[in-house]
């Protein structure tokens, strides 16, 4: 296939390139496109043969919908997002698969599938399509941690509600879990572990150190080449670094 991504955040658009070299070895990415404004000058510009899209949805410039709804040709979508309140407008723009951040490997692959599927039967486009989208969503929507047990004492625990934490950062291969009170303990999991159990409309791995709780941040600042830094309301001298390629999502996610 002939795949087409929609993807403004670097290090995403390369995690997806992986995904599909290991799913098949065939598959062609045609190009990447950050934002709605490449993707129209890609398909205005000549006449181009995709089979496939995987688009985030939303983008520096706006939702992918705009630029999705331009393109003359049916082609089928995979979205790919952190937020589940736009699988009924997915489905508008030939959705045939809606993944939910941080994407699911074996969900990736499935969707991959459906997609080869498609193509080989070419359906018509019918009402079941909504209630399958709607049906993925479903099924991913996982049950976000609300709190975590860490060891106190050598016989005691103590119970922290995500509420009460600022951020999670690892350091010397550390990871440890910083409270708004100004204390921190060491998390027993891996930082992809919790990135991956917290609510993605509160927490954000906004680099490869930290994972950050909206709710804790005080305001963020321009830095050095199109970065950005956070600043948390419990941590002034904690530095905390948005990489260029990252801030449209940091700054969009901040602003949900």
């Amino acid at each position: 296939m002939k795949i087409l991504i929609i993807e403004d955040e670097k290090s995403s658009a390369e995690r997806l390139k992986r995904l599909l070299k290991t799913c098949n070895d065939d598959h062609q990415v045609v190009g990447i496109m950050s934002s709605n404004a490449e993707v129209k000058d890609f398909f205005a510009s000549a006449k181009h043969h995709i089979d496939l899209i995987i688009s985030d949805i939303q983008l520096g410039d706006g939702l992918s919908f705009e630029s999705l709804g331009s393109i003359t040709e049916t082609i089928p979508v995979i979205f790919t997002t952190a937020y589940d309140h736009y699988a009924i407008q997915a489905f508008k723009y030939n959705g045939i698969d809606y993944l939910l951040k941080p994407i699911d490997a074996s969900e990736f692959k499935l969707a991959l599938a459906k997609a080869e599927e498609h193509l080989l039967n070419l359906p018509s486009t019918s009402a079941s399509t909504i209630f399958q989208l709607l049906a993925s969503v479903k099924k991913q929507n996982t049950h976000y941690r609300e709190r975590f047990l860490i060891p106190y004492h050598a016989d005691e625990y103590q119970i922290i509600i995500v509420e009460e934490v600022s951020h999670i950062a690892i350091k010397d291969g550390i990871v440890r879990l910083y409270t708004t009170a100004g204390k921190n303990h060491i998390l027993n999991m891996t930082l992809d572990e919790a990135d991956s159990q917290l609510d993605p409309h509160r927490f954000m791995r906004v680099n490869r150190q930290f994972i950050v709780n909206a709710g804790a941040v005080e305001k963020a600042s321009t830095y050095f080449l199109g970065k950005i830094r956070i600043h948390m309301k419990s941590y002034p001298d904690v530095e905390i670094i948005v990489s260029k390629d990252k801030v449209a999502t940091v700054k969009r996610w901040l602003n949900s």
